[in-house]
């Protein structure tokens, strides 16, 4: 890998992967563009480096790391634009084969997509992205899908672009979509998310005797995070995370020693008090949770672009100081769906936020075709927040 030419003499595309010690200094260009692109964006909140490089003495594992595991099941390629030897985009082109074993296709994904507002800096990025695809058997390209998958909410953002930074809720220039569209990708799905005031009573008055009703029919037993232990917690949440969301667009079933490493990374920023557990009879049944806001103690320190070390240790030291809350963890067996079970526990989870000092709730992201959990979400008064768009496109 290396430079490569492209259709616009004046732009040169530099392919690379994450397994030598010039991909790592190129990964480092790679990452360093976004603080650049939004310097003076003030709605932007990056992610910390560490969270795509690592670093070790936090025991983060970075998203780029090939050690990470997703790189057991996927491969990727980074793609940087450059114009007069400047970094002027980037994006990243991956196949994640357990994606397509699950849905039975071939469907490549293009991610971290970060562009100047020029259509020929967006054209080479998108053909180099599809050529490697096309070069590995795929029929298809879909994105933007930003690492973790599962985690980082998919798509661009089309609305919400003066709305409340919230974790693994990406930021985008506006310009984005239109960028795509022009080079043929069509909109096949839309997430969404809302935000709620948890000091307010829900819109229905109704919504807790309803919920009570659903707990004594069908003899329900709710539980916080720590009345088991955490080994039990994980096991419960991997097999009912799994099988709830088997069906849902673009989900990919998450190893067991994914999803444990994902909720022991959780550990760090948990308030044990907004899980829910529910159990029938010693069945565990379902789990709804959130995780405090951290996003609001990661605003960047001035224009500090070595302050990283800083901003990790602020993040940590005022985890309990925020704000508010995103309710991003959820699952309903598929045998115990449609009886109310999900406003069970976001009503016990509500009263714990409520005592707890929460003044919001983000609520998301939901594919906006999900009419039970949307019609759910406007019962209790939540107002839309973010919007989202997934694109794809054949590839020829």
């Amino acid at each position: 890998m290396g430079e490569k030419s492209c259709c616009q003499d004046s732009i040169k595309i530099v392919a690379f992967s994450n397994q030598t010690k010039e991909d790592k200094r190129l990964l480092k260009q790679f990452v360093d563009f976004h603080w650049k692109h939004y310097a003076d964006d003030p709605l932007y909140v990056p992610l910390l480096d560490y969270e795509y490089m690592g670093f070790k003495l936090l025991g983060i594992q970075g998203f780029f790391e090939p050690e990470n595991l997703f790189f057991k099941h996927a491969e990727m390629c980074f793609f940087m634009a450059l114009k007069n030897d400047l970094v002027v985009g980037r994006c990243n082109a991956f196949i994640n084969t357990h994606h397509n074993k699950h849905w039975n296709d071939k469907v490549g994904f293009f991610g971290q997509f970060e562009a100047i507002d020029d259509q020929d800096v967006t054209h080479a990025l998108i053909e180099a992205a599809t050529n490697w695809l096309k070069e590995k058997g795929m029929d298809r390209i879909r994105g933007p899908q930003n690492l973790p998958v599962n985690e980082a909410t998919p798509g661009f953002m089309i609305e919400g672009f003066d709305s409340r930074p919230v974790m693994y809720y990406h930021y985008n220039k506006p310009y984005y979509a239109g960028l795509v569209e022009k080079e043929g990708f069509e909109v096949i799905q839309r997430v969404c998310s809302w935000e709620a005031e948890v000091q307010k009573p829900f819109d229905d008055p109704r919504f807790d005797e309803i919920a009570n009703k659903v707990i004594d029919r069908y003899n329900l037993k709710a539980e916080t995070w720590d009345q088991r232990s955490l080994d039990v917690r994980k096991q419960e949440m991997f097999d009912i995370y799994n099988a709830a969301w088997n069906d849902n667009f673009g989900f990919v079933p998450f190893t067991e020693e994914e999803f444990f490493l994902i909720v022991d990374d959780m550990m760090l920023i948990l308030d044990r008090g907004l899980f829910i557990f529910l159990y029938k009879g010693d069945e565990p049944v379902a789990f709804f949770g959130g995780i405090p806001n951290v996003g609001e103690k990661m605003n960047r320190i001035g224009k500090c672009r070595n302050c990283e070390l800083l901003r990790a240790i602020r993040m940590l030291l005022s985890k309990g100081q925020v704000k508010g809350f995103r309710v991003g963890y959820l699952g309903v067996k598929p045998a115990y769906r449609r009886l109310g079970l999900d406003a069970v526990m976001l009503l016990k989870q509500h009263e714990y936020a409520k005592k707890r000092g929460y003044e919001y709730a983000d609520m998301g992201w939901v594919l906006e075709d999900n009419t039970m959990i949307v019609r759910m979400i406007e019962r209790v008064g939540a107002k839309p927040s973010k919007t989202y768009s997934i694109y794809e496109k054949p590839i020829s």
